[in-house]
């Protein structure tokens, strides 16, 4: 049985425009399970409904076979880490996670022994006295860990943990979440926007868009293989194009690249393609090669402009079927704006996905 249980949950902030609709989700215990998906898809709803600040229009939230949908916030046994930390100025570091225990009415010795292994497990047992004012974001995000985990929560909440963080202290927090949760074994949904966080910290990950589950999967199945048009783009396809079915056999299907046949895995929802139906072929910009002039296979196009990334170049480039954008080795043969190339596909990574199936 899994652990948290979302049955048919309704949330509308509006009258008869519900965030979420009838949405499910199931987490199974000691599962870091992420929410996706661009500013108003309704994860965040979804994570507060779950904490009990938001009261469902209809539905169930079940945490360990109890029954969690009306019970106050403070009746809940979650732990909860928000994006701003809330954490109390006027508190020192102990105080602070020491807060839910007391609440608690833990006795003194046992919250003394906890607060210290908490703030051992987050590296920061020297600075138990100091007050958040004296910390950096790095160290106030970890005492926001510390006090969420330190109550020995049922599941854990975290809300855009590390959007007020640099990038290489974004970086480190991942690390330091995915090790504490998983020395934990705490049940936990995470909610974010940023799709390289969700691949690097989840167990599974669920895009969202528009109050509904667009794709659940392992952070591999949801990059390398999306199953529709937004998921693709929302995870870095960058290029896209439509194409008539040539042919299919099995999982494949061929299509035409600049009148020559290529051959690609294809994903759908709605039932197998036939010859002729239109597919949305997309590619990340590391799937396709650049070379100078015509080629007798690829498709003609011109270099519009280049930016360097460091090890590599991304240049955009013109066709006859649209705009791509191609990623390449900074150290092999550069191409100007104005440059005739040929784009060669590395059609193995290419997907057709298919949301109607009628040609």
């Amino acid at each position: 049985m899994p652990h948290l249980e979302i049955h048919d949950l309704t949330v509308s902030y509006e009258k008869n425009q519900p965030t979420l609709e009838r949405f499910n989700l199931d987490v199974e215990q000691g599962e870091l399970l992420s929410l996706l998906g661009p500013s108003g898809c309704g994860k965040t709803t979804t994570l507060r409904s779950v904490a009990g600040f938001i009261r469902p229009d209809s539905g169930r939230i079940v945490i360990n076979g109890r029954d969690y949908t009306y019970l106050p916030p403070n009746q809940r046994d979650i732990g909860l880490v928000f994006q701003s930390y809330a954490l109390f100025p006027h508190l020192t570091v102990f105080h602070n996670v020491a807060f839910g225990l007391r609440m608690r009415r833990i006795p003194k010795k046992e919250i003394h022994e906890r607060v210290a292994n908490a703030l051992e497990m987050v590296g920061l047992e020297a600075f138990a006295d100091r007050r958040p004012a004296q910390l950096s974001g790095g160290q106030q995000q970890r005492v926001a860990l510390a006090r969420a985990t330190v109550i020995e929560p049922q599941v854990l909440l975290l809300d855009e943990p590390l959007s007020n963080l640099d990038a290489k202290l974004r970086v480190d927090m991942r690390q330091e979440i995915r090790r504490l949760q998983q020395q934990l074994g705490i049940t936990t949904l995470y909610v974010t926007h940023d799709q390289v966080e969700a691949m690097s910290i989840s167990d599974r990950v669920v895009v969202m868009n528009q109050g509904k589950i667009e794709q659940i999967g392992t952070p591999e199945r949801i990059f390398a293989a999306p199953e529709t048009v937004f998921v693709a783009d929302f995870m870095g396809f960058d290029n896209h194009f439509s194409a008539a079915v040539v042919s299919v056999r099995d999982s494949k299907l061929t299509v035409n690249w600049g009148g020559a046949p290529i051959e690609l895995t294809w994903r759908s929802k709605v039932g197998s393609p036939r010859p002729g139906a239109r597919a949305e072929i997309f590619f990340r910009a590391d799937n396709a090669s650049l070379s100078a002039g015509p080629a007798a296979s690829g498709l003609a196009g011109q270099v519009i402009l280049h930016t360097f990334h460091g090890n590599e170049v991304r240049y955009l480039v013109a066709t006859e079927i649209g705009e791509f954008s191609i990623m390449q080795d900074s150290a092999s043969e550069r191409f100007e704006p104005g440059a005739a190339v040929t784009v060669q596909p590395r059609a193995q990574k290419w997907i057709a996905i298919f949301e109607e199936t009628e040609p």
